[in-house]
Order: structure tokens, then sequence, then C-alpha cells
């Protein structure tokens, strides 16, 4: 059954500092609520659950001559705030990013939302701050059913926040013609410098809507777990957050500034600018058209969800460029230098199940077939051991296909992750794979293909409790899944330590999450050494 924390203090009234409302329990629908910021008052609502303040800009508008600078915060001095109270009763723009065919979003998208159980300034809960994933190119902070919700933050009884960050080439493009005119010297890594602004956001302002800023989680998924790698390698994210959770982020970020600007010649040459206000006074719709997605550095990344072939490596979005990132996130943590805090890193059992397998995978013949042409680059002996690791018989061609993929790509990764992080600080990192799996076929992020298996974020649509989003009727297993996520993680949130007593630091155990905890030595470990002995960390996820 679901968990409820006690919600405590809802119905006193605060308005020193903070919100200033009727009564909120009012059964006629969502009440207008105010709360402060730094900048002036906000306008959310509250829908019998909890709290919501929506579309809050945490930065200057990065248009015109603010495109690939570092955000600016909003300041009364600079008159940069809004007059008045701000409307953040309505979700506002997502960053520019492609759907399909088409441009979406605007460059005025620095954004974030508040979700509050209690109107108490001086409750002093937890705070949890999320970053959505997609690769670092597409998504936003607020998708129904991919972010934090009302009932959530009154079922957890913590505060939480999520943003928008400045995506793909506007978040991420790194060129010397940039740096050249950047205040910082360097370029790239936009969107990271957004997600610390908004945390010193989280750091300025969240007493104002009860929440604790020496108490913050923060926690990402597929590149928004990367990018909280990211941040705890950074030294510009020191004293942000006090604890963090990864969930299936990609373990690889080698990439340097003078590498990717080489990389990124071909965006420049697609744009036919040779100055930087050519640059600035081309359209959204122009600059992402001409991001190389389907050529070197192969911004699409489409190779990803697939076995890989010898010598064929994608370019990274994140990179260490000197600012943001002085050393890669593993040096930093070698060296000393990390953001030294308690850490969760999750994977989950069959990351690549929510796009399917190749349409050709039809029997044991042509997954031999398919293992032998891709593998088989790497030589025959590597192609044939891994058909003996992930054989067909009592699993299914998908099962064994998706395991494989997600292990080499994923899995194994995180593991070289968990450790490094785990010899190199004092604080515990705990590692855990999702072995649960949905009890109806489900469709994510409008993908056509239904998904059956432990996919990726199956336990972020768990802990933000949005399983109905995705299938029709969640089961008793598929709840007590939920339960079970959310009791080890709000544990974590409160004490640093899981739920589940028995579940010790990596590298002592590794747990399966499914609507129960089961604590092993390891996961796949015979398979995962197979695969990073032979050199296969390289072909890990990038973003």
């Amino acid at each position: 059954m679901y968990l409820f924390w006690c919600l405590c203090g809802a119905l006193l009234h605060d308005v020193t500092f903070g919100f200033i409302f009727g009564d909120g329990h009012s059964s006629q629908g969502p009440r207008d609520v105010l709360a402060q910021t730094s900048c002036g008052p906000v306008r959310g609502k509250f829908d019998g659950n909890a709290y919501a303040y929506k579309g809050i800009p945490y930065a200057v508008p990065p248009i015109r001559t603010q495109r690939w600078q570092p955000p600016e915060p909003l300041t009364h001095d600079a008159g940069t705030c809004w007059p008045g109270t701000f409307d953040a009763s309505v979700l506002k723009s997502q960053c520019v990013q492609r759907r399909g065919d088409s441009v979406v979003g605007t460059e005025d998208c620095l954004h974030l939302n508040v979700w509050t159980p209690t109107n108490v300034t001086s409750a002093n809960l937890s705070v949890m701050v999320f970053i959505h994933g997609g690769s670092l190119e597409i998504g936003n902070g607020d998708r129904p059913g991919y972010a934090p919700n009302e009932q959530l933050a009154r079922d957890t009884n913590i505060v939480y926040v999520s943003m928008n960050y400045r995506l793909q080439a506007f978040g991420f493009m790194a060129l010397d013609i940039l740096s050249q005119n950047s205040k910082t010297n360097t370029s790239g890594n936009y969107g990271h410098m957004d997600q610390i602004l908004a945390l010193k956001w989280v750091q300025e302002n969240i007493r104002n809507f009860g929440g604790d800023p020496s108490k913050v989680t923060l926690f990402g998924q597929s590149s928004g777990g990367t990018s909280v790698m990211v941040l705890l390698a950074s030294p510009l994210a020191k004293g942000l957050f006090q604890k963090a959770w990864m969930l299936s982020a990609s373990p690889l970020l080698t990439k340097t500034s003078v590498g990717a600007n080489i990389d990124n010649i071909v965006f420049l040459k697609n744009t036919n600018c040779s100055n930087i206000t050519c640059l600035l006074h081309m359209s959204a719709h122009d600059v992402t058209q001409a991001v190389p997605w389907n050529e070197y550095p192969f911004w699409a990344m489409a190779d990803q969800v697939d076995l890989p072939v010898r010598a064929q490596l994608d370019g990274g979005l994140a990179i260490v460029d000197g600012y943001v990132l002085k050393e890669t996130p593993f040096d930093a943590w070698v060296n000393g230098r990390s953001n030294d805090v308690p850490l969760i890193i999750g994977t989950t059992a069959q990351e690549i199940d929510f796009e399917g397998i190749p349409e050709e995978l039809v029997n044991k013949s042509t997954y031999d077939a398919h293992v032998l042409r891709k593998l088989g680059s790497f030589g025959t002996d590597i192609a044939r051991m891994a058909l003996r690791l992930y054989p067909l018989g009592k699993e299914s061609i998908r099962h064994q296909f998706t395991s494989m993929v997600s292990d080499v790509r994923v899995g194994c990764g995180n593991d070289i992750m968990a450790l490094w992080a785990a010899v190199n600080t004092d604080s515990p990192v705990y590692r855990y794979v999702v072995t649960s799996v949905p009890s109806a076929p489900v469709s994510i992020f409008g993908m056509p293909q239904d998904t059956l298996l432990s996919f990726h974020a199956w336990d972020t649509f768990a802990f933000f409790g949005t399983m109905q989003e995705i299938m029709v009727r969640p089961s008793n297993n598929d709840i007590m899944f939920e339960a079970n996520i959310r009791r080890e993680i709000m544990s974590f949130v409160e004490t640093g330590s899981p739920y589940s007593k028995d579940w010790l630091p990596f590298p002592e155990s590794v747990v399966l999450l499914s609507d129960n905890t089961k604590v092993t030595s390891g996961y796949h470990s015979y398979q995962c050494d197979f695969w990073m002995q032979n050199g296969f960390f390289d072909y890990s996820w990038v973003n």
C-alpha cells in the first residue's frame, strides 16, 4: 500500500516571511496562496494536498547577448526582479528542444517549481531537488508523471524543487569562438551552471516554503543523474546539497573542452557563421537545426540503445571545461576534491527496454547473428563469450538482449563509478539495481514501444507515485514496489542511510529492489567483470 507520512502544521499560518492565504482546506477547489522570495512575492495554488508554485524565474532570461553566457541571478539592485506579485500558478515554457521534426520551447525558460506540504516557514523540512533527464537535449522539470507533484509532497512530508535548464546547443555547445566571448573564458556546460544557480536559489529561498537549506538532497534521473555526478565534482556546487541520489546516470564523462571544440566545428560550419554576432542573431530554430545530430559527434546518440561497435563513439555534451568541472569526476574523487556527501547510485536491470529490441531479433538464430555482427568488431571470442553470458533458454530474447545492452551501456559502468566514489570519499555510497517489472505493458515518454521489463525510469515513476500515468491500473506488486523504494529513499533523505539495516555501503553489498529489498554481494558480477576487463567502460552511455 502507499506510504503516508504525517503532514504536520498544515493549518497553521505564518505570514512574517512566508505564506498568506485563506483556508486552504476548503473543498471548493484550489485556492491561491502567496510566498515570499528574494525577488518578491509569488502566487501559487493549494489543491487540498499541498502547495505548488510553478514557473518561478531564477535567472535573467538567457536571450540575445546572454545566449551562451553563464546565467545571471535576478536581483533588485540590477532591476531584474519582477514588479508586484509573480503568477506562479501555471507552468511556463520549456527550454528549446527538438520534438520529432519540430523545434519547441523558448530560450526564456529558466524557471523552477516548488511543491511543499506546509505553509509554515519555520517547518525546517527536508528538501529534494530534482534534475530531469533527456540526454541533456530534451525534457523539462514539470512533465506530468515525470516530476514531483502535490500528492508526493503531502505523502512524504518533503519540500520538492525541480528546474528547467538550458538544453542541447544552448546548454552545452563548446566552441573557441564562444569561449573568447565568455565572462569565464570557457564555453559549454551552461546547463550545469543553470542547475547550480537553481541550487543557490534554493539556499536563499527555500525556508520561505517550509524547507531547510541545510537538509537538501539532490537527485536526478538519466542525464539528470549525470548532472548530479557533475555537481558532485564541481567546486561551484560545494555546500549546496548534503546528500545525492543518481538514477541511471551515464558514468562516462571525460570529454575535454579542447576535444569538444574540435568535435563541434561541424556545428559552426552548419551555421555559416564566422563571428559571434552572427551566432547571436540566429533563430533558436536555426541553431537547433545546425546541431550535428546524425553526423559525428552524433548528438542524437541513437546507437546507445544497442550493442556497441568497436571505435564507434559519440561526443559528450557535458565536458571538463576548466570552470564548472576542473577535472573529471573520477579524478575529483581520487584527488579528494569532490563534494563528499552520502550517495545512492541506482540503475534498472533492463534500462533500454523502453526502446524495445531490433525488429530482426525473432529467434535464436537472429539473436546470435546480431550479437556476432555487433560485438564481432571487438573479436569473435568477445562476441561468443557474450552469447554464453546471456544465453537463451529460460529467459526471452527481449530479456537477454536488453539485459546485455543495459549491462554494457549503464549498469556495469555504474558499478565502476560507485567503486571510485566509495573508495575515495568518507561518506557512504549505496548501490541498487531495480529488478521489479511492471505488472502490465506500459508506454513512456511517447514511445510507441510498450515496455515489459525493468525499464529506464521505472524507479522514478515509482518514487513519484505516478504509475497511473503510464499504465491503466497498477497492481498490488507495483504499489508495493512504490512503497518500498519510497521507504528506502525517505530514510536516506532523513538519516543518510537506507531503511534496510542490512543494506551496507558499496562494495560490501548491492541491493535488488522490487516489492522488497534483497541484499546481495553483487549483480551480474561475472558479466560486468568480463565487460570492464575488455575495455567496454568506454562504450558506456554518454549524457
